[in-house]
């Protein structure tokens, strides 16, 4: 039975993920993560899409056409169930580093002089992902730790 934790661990753990914000913010997503699909296929963040248009001032087009490039982002994903060999994973590689050339060269074709902007707004809402993830991932860890030690 793992030991119980102090009430301090979990300030301590918020003020991890405070850093890991922090951290991301560092780390540029784009064009490697599949931020749009994050953006405009998940549920919760419907009201983040809003934003984006809105601190952008982003025309429904420019949103509709983020929206398009979603498809290739899910494409790369499937491509590597059907890898077998070093030399396949090799050539997956090539074409995904290809298709997110691609991906970043029609983002930058839909928004034009708004694409530094748009760069901007996607490493901060990915950093706050990024965060409530690691932050929500281990407030449960706490609370399974602390149900265990309450047996």
């Amino acid at each position: 039975m793992p030991k119980p934790r102090p009430a301090w661990w979990l300030l301590g753990g918020l003020l991890l993920a405070g850093t890991a914000i922090a951290a991301a913010v560092r780390t540029d997503p784009w064009p490697s993560s599949p931020v749009l699909t994050r953006l405009f296929a998940l549920p919760a963040s419907k009201s983040d899409v809003k934003q984006l248009a809105a601190d952008l001032d982003l025309s429904a087009e420019q949103v509709q056409g983020l929206r398009q490039l979603t498809a290739g982002e899910a494409r790369s994903a499937k491509l590597g169930e059907a890898v077998q060999s070093r030399a396949q994973a090799q050539q997956l590689n090539t074409e995904i580093s290809a298709m997110r050339t691609e991906k970043d060269r029609k983002a930058r074709m839909i928004l034009g002089d708004k694409y530094a902007a748009f760069r901007i707004w996607i490493r901060e809402w990915w950093a706050r992902q990024v965060g409530q993830s690691r932050q929500a991932a281990e407030l449960r860890q706490a609370a399974r730790e602390a149900a265990q030690a309450a047996k």
